[in-house]
């Protein structure tokens, strides 16, 4: 997200993504349904480096079973490229300080070793994604040399720095080669290894018109999912889903007291305008650039860590969990230089658990229009969020205390939440035809399943 803020004063100036272009996108947007496993599927971030002491894609491996348990069902490895020598940031550099697009990291292990993750992956039922940075590159990357060309130059004729990140050379997303050669980079990791897709960098600083080109290339070889690190909607006409960062800066916002559940409201209802049409965002509380440079969940949210992580698991969109969650991690992991997690105890994996299960199982839950979201009246309005998610016959009830009150007893006074329900996380039922009140004690929560 640091990288975000200061991509946006530059755009206008470097890239050619004006008004008559974005209008062009809305107007070629494909309007395609998600296929049915996206319905319902989640996001598990893996940061490869700082995963196990080994920091390598064998060592990782190992967790998939766990990860398969816990209910994960997209994997999504940041990149796994070999990274940059020259200008090298610290020790061990930066993922995103891309050198071969064909190759993968020696630190990390060989093609081979990908390609056996990607098919231990497949036959636990879950799917791999790669991290994928297509606006710039390393100084001494393979075209360096051999294409010049492909690379930006400034004013005197130079190759120059993406904004201020000192160890990546600018392309030129105006050179129709180097975008060629960018999509066939690709094709060759969809068609060599049998990953699903990509989360794709960054991906407002490359025009959509790119974006919409390498979809339609690969998604000829075989349909793929598509993440784009973004929150500008006309760049849904090329990804499945985009980023809500709005959603993460308004529950920082919102623990730190600078709004109050109105701005929650408002947020989520501008993504159910998006969500009408088939178009869907990540919710998460953390992912690695969150966590190394703005802090950890737990320095932005305090005890609120938790019931937001609850409820991005059950509001319209895609959950997303960042390695290290389910420990929970709480510390900042190192961005250049090796910083292991510290797995231990996995204090909230039956957390994360449930709330991934009931998401991949629960229609009620999918990301789909049949999936209603309706707002729940309480008697605390100001510190009660509280919503109904139902499709036909499933209702997934979500009832939150947002606040640091000591326990209090409130009332659900909305007609539409009644009948029996069982308690998602203990299965203790509950008849709510009649009796509606709760005694809550700060940041707390329940998650009810008809």
């Amino acid at each position: 997200m640091q990288r975000f803020l200061l991509v946006i004063a530059g755009l206008a100036i470097i890239f050619s993504c004006n008004t008559k272009q974005k209008n062009n996108m809305k107007q070629g947007e494909t309007g395609k349904r998600p296929s049915e496993w996206m319905k319902q599927t989640n996001i598990y971030e893996v940061n490869l480096r700082q995963y196990t002491p080994e920091g390598t894609i064998n060592a990782f491996r190992n967790h998939l079973p766990r990860l398969k348990e816990m209910g994960v069902d997209v994997i999504w490895l940041m990149p796994v490229h070999p990274i940059g020598i020259k200008n090298r940031k610290e020790a061990l550099g930066s993922y995103y300080s891309i050198r071969d697009y064909k190759a993968v990291n020696p630190e990390f292990g060989s093609l081979d070793d990908f390609k056996k993750l990607v098919t231990e992956a497949h036959e636990m039922g879950m799917k791999l994604i790669i991290d994928w940075v297509a606006n710039h590159t390393s100084w001494d990357n393979v075209w360096m040399k051999d294409h010049p060309e492909y690379y930006h130059k400034n004013e005197k004729g130079e190759i120059h720095t993406a904004f201020d990140w000192a160890d990546v050379a600018q392309l030129d997303h105006q050179n129709t080669a180097q975008q060629a050669a960018m999509i066939d980079a690709m094709k060759f990791w969809v068609t060599e290894t049998g990953l699903d897709g990509f989360r794709c960098d960054m991906a407002h600083l490359c025009p959509a018109t790119f974006w919409n080109q390498a979809r339609h290339t690969l998604d000829s070889v075989r349909p793929l999912f598509w993440l784009g690190e973004t929150q500008d909607v006309p760049y849904f006409s090329a990804f499945d889903v985009i980023y809500g960062w709005e959603w993460l800066h308004k529950m920082e916002d919102y623990y730190k007291g600078k709004t109050g559940i109105a701005g929650l409201d408002s947020v989520m209802n501008q993504y159910m305008g998006d969500y009408q049409r088939q178009k869907f965002r990540i919710l998460f509380t953390t992912n690695h650039d969150e966590n190394s440079w703005n802090g950890t969940e737990f320095e932005r949210y305090g005890d609120a860590a938790r019931v937001f992580a609850a409820l991005n698991a059950t509001l319209p969109g895609i959950p997303l969990v960042y390695s290290g969650q389910e420990e929970p991690l709480k510390k900042r992991l190192a961005f250049f230089t090796k910083d292991t997690i510290p797995f231990k105890n996995y204090e909230w994996k039956t957390f994360f658990t449930t709330l991934l299960q009931l998401r991949k199982n629960n229609p009620a839950l999918q990301a789909d229009t049949a999936a209603q979201y309706i707002r729940l009246n309480t008697s605390a309005p100001d510190k009660v969020f509280a919503f109904l998610r139902k499709n036909g016959q499933h209702e997934v009830a979500v009832i939150a205390n947002l606040s640091a009150a000591e326990k209090f007893t409130f009332s659900v006074t909305d007609n539409r939440f009644t009948g029996k329900f069982k308690n998602a996380m203990n299965n203790a039922e509950n008849d709510f035809t009649s009796e509606k009140d709760f005694m809550m004690g700060p940041w707390d929560f329940v998650i009810y399943v008809k």
